[in-house]
């Protein structure tokens, strides 16, 4: 059985999501396959059933009341993990339908089982009970995204050794937990953990947790973990994992050993190019089995693109924006053909960690001269309604205050670097914080004290901010 469309893509992820729905939408006849569950790893083991984790926890810990009004609300150990997992499955069934909705709604149609790509941009398809149909198709939009890495020294086998897939089927919590790597993921499942009252320990080889980030903004959440007794290893991987007397024994790369409960294996992320038969059909990948593309995320094989985490780890929106991207190019539509630029980044801990645009150590390196507005979150209206506290820092250019990059800790960081961020992509500068009233008490009010204190530090002064 064969068909032809004018858009093949596989994977239904954020990337192939948008690519086929930016297609649809001008009139170009589009099949998603996915060899999964709609929506891919975010809805089966990636950013939904993680951040439904977080929330669970904070339902059941009281997490961000237990320092302020001094109340404790932990759910006894055997009970949390099957209520987390329960309300995670739930989430993840519930976007799954919601997706499949979607992709019906757009008009595009949807194809269950595992694809290879063959020659005169064919796409054959093994379906769950075994026949197959070849669709044919003037592009296809490679978007299988990735899975965790699992280095060859870990014993996976072991039934306390998890990975970020895998973490989700944990039973009873551990009395302790290592967590190796301080990027994104190790730092949610750290505090995720450390909420639900599993002694932590994190190792990481770099010397700084979240080393993409500010380093001030990082540097703040290191001091939180440890407020927290959570021990830090940093500049330290694990190198060794044994079990012996109940226990694992992990060795680390500076000699330093302990025994713990359970192990996670957080730090890296491999993408899913096997079986997809590329290099047959002239598709080149690197050094680390990812996708080789150019700026239209064009392939090396005519007629073939590639968006995702399949070309390199990113975030899901900027997953979302690559296909998008890419369909635009592949058609000629008028519609998006450029990736923003602008770095963006955020972490989904508690608290949250989020940044957009230049870092302190970016702008040293660019021998940039710059200036810094800051704004602690505990002393505005609504961190004190709150008991939270956190950063807000603004960088800016000295010669004309235009902002560089904006970077925050805090309850919804994530969501209020936006503010700074369209201010960047916008070219704007403190004047243009300064010139609008924001609302109080909310955290966005924060960019306010920080413009405040980034002008008066042009004048040599520093305002010490208050209600």
């Amino acid at each position: 059985m064969s068909e032809s469309y004018d858009l093949v893509v596989i994977g239904s992820g954020p990337a192939g999501q948008s690519s086929a729905s930016v297609a649809s939408a001008f009139g170009h006849r589009s099949i998603v396959v996915e060899g999964q569950k709609p929506g891919g790893a975010v809805t089966t083991t990636g950013g939904a059933p993680t951040k439904t984790l977080r929330e669970a926890a904070l339902y059941f810990t009281g997490f961000h009341e237990r320092d302020i009004y001094g109340v404790s609300m932990s759910a006894p150990p055997d009970v949390a993990p099957a209520k987390i997992r329960e309300r995670a499955r739930f989430v993840s069934e519930q976007l799954q339908r919601v997706i499949r909705g979607q992709i019906a709604d757009w008009g595009i149609e949807y194809l269950e089982g595992a694809a290879r790509i063959g020659p005169r941009r064919s796409v054959v398809v093994t379906l769950p009970d075994g026949a197959e149909r070849t669709l044919f198709a003037k592009t296809i939009i490679v978007a299988t995204g990735s899975r965790p890495l699992r280095p060859a020294n870990f014993p996976f086998e072991d039934p306390a050794v998890f990975d970020t897939d895998n973490i989700f089927t944990i039973g009873r919590l551990p009395t302790d937990l290592l967590i190796v790597g301080g990027g994104p993921v190790g730092v949610e499942f750290t505090t995720i953990f450390n909420a639900l009252g599993v002694k932590v320990k994190l190792c990481n080889r770099e010397d700084r947790l979240l080393p993409m980030m500010d380093s001030e903004v990082a540097g703040r959440l290191a001091q939180l973990f440890e407020q927290w007794d959570v021990e830090l290893f940093l500049g330290a991987g694990a190198d060794a994992i044994d079990r012996g007397n109940g226990k694992l024994a992990v060795t680390l790369s500076t000699g330093a050993t302990f025994e713990t409960g359970a192990v996670l294996f957080a730090a890296g992320r491999v993408a899913n190019t096997e079986g997809l038969g590329l290099e047959e059909v002239g598709v080149q990948l690197d050094g680390r089995g990812r996708i080789v593309v150019d700026e239209q995320f064009r392939t090396t094989a005519d007629g073939i693109y590639a968006v995702g985490d399949v070309i390199a780890p990113s975030l899901a929106s900027i997953a979302m924006e690559q296909g998008r991207c890419a369909a635009c190019h592949a058609f000629d539509i008028p519609f998006k053909k450029v990736v923003d630029p602008l770095p963006v980044s955020a972490v989904y801990g508690m608290p949250e960690v989020a940044g957009a645009g230049f870092t302190e150590e970016q702008c040293r390196a660019a021998k940039i001269e710059y200036e810094v507005g800051r704004s602690e979150l505990a002393i505005t209206a609504r961190g004190a309604i709150t008991g939270h506290g956190g950063l807000l820092k603004l960088l800016f250019r000295k010669d004309d205050r235009r902002v560089l990059g904006v970077h925050c800790l805090g309850d919804i960081a994530s969501e209020l670097v936006g503010i700074g961020q369209m201010v960047i992509h916008f070219g704007g500068g403190l004047d243009d914080l300064n010139a609008v009233t924001l609302n109080t008490p909310t955290y966005s009010y924060a960019y306010k004290y920080a413009t405040f204190d980034g002008l008066l530090r042009l004048k040599g002064a520093a305002i010490e901010t208050t209600y």
